[in-house]
């Protein structure tokens, strides 16, 4: 399999380049699986106080659930990136978007040089999304419009990306940068995790605790689980 990442910040083109990307290998008859990086430190997929949520607080180590159209294998902590991609074996291609840690060819989508140069390392092919169509912008790697011409980008990444397979070397992250990885919350500098972890205040025993909201959530999910068991 050939794996890419797809960096950048909030609104330069990422998630469009990735689509446009996988039209294009599926065109050609190829397979393709994408991964999403979140940053966002107080995510789950998964909601409080749903079935599945009160399997994993019970102790379930992997829970899936199976829906008519889709299936979701939960797994409560973080998973290596090379355990991920056995998952994808088979394909010709794996998208990574935002993961900016993994030791493989990237794809840096930016505005402009200010965004697109730290975002730039050993391992970046090129530069995508928004300011691939700033040419008056002088960049020091190839650009490619994956809106209008994605078979362009997939032929330089079929000559330039070499076929890989999962090992322990793709759990070698690499280092953080500054300003770059080390945000608190989410590389576009979102504060919707912020909000979330301002913290509330609520009564227990009468006496007043500041939570956040995340686990005040996670409480009432317990309580309402303790009043179903006993009912």
């Amino acid at each position: 399999m050939r794996i890419i990442t797809v960096v950048g910040i909030r609104q330069s083109g990422k998630t469009s380049t990735v689509e446009a990307l996988i039209a294009a290998i599926r065109r050609r008859g190829q397979r393709v699986g994408t991964c999403k990086t979140v940053f966002c430190p107080t995510f789950s997929i998964d909601k409080p106080g749903s079935n599945t949520a009160r399997h994993l607080r019970a102790g379930a180590q992997l829970v899936a659930a199976r829906a008519r159209h889709e299936t979701a294998l939960i797994r409560p902590e973080s998973t290596p990136l090379s355990e991920v991609l056995r998952a994808f074996l088979g394909m010709d291609y794996v998208l990574l978007e935002g993961d900016y840690l993994a030791p493989v060819p990237r794809l840096v989508a930016a505005h402009g040089e200010a965004d697109a140069l730290p975002r730039t390392n050993a391992l970046t092919l090129g530069y995508v999304g928004r300011v691939s169509t700033k040419t008056e912008i002088a960049l020091p790697l190839p650009r490619f419009n994956a809106l209008t011409d994605a078979d362009a980008l997939l032929d330089f990444l079929d000559a330039h990306v070499e076929d890989m397979q999962p090992s322990p070397a793709l759990d070698e992250a690499l280092p953080p940068v500054p300003g770059v990885t080390d945000d608190g919350f989410c590389q576009c500098g979102c504060h919707h995790a912020q909000k979330q972890q301002e913290a509330v205040q609520v009564l227990i025993g009468g006496r007043p605790l500041s939570l956040t909201p995340q686990q005040r959530a996670t409480l009432l999910a317990w309580a309402q689980g303790q009043t179903q068991q006993q009912s």
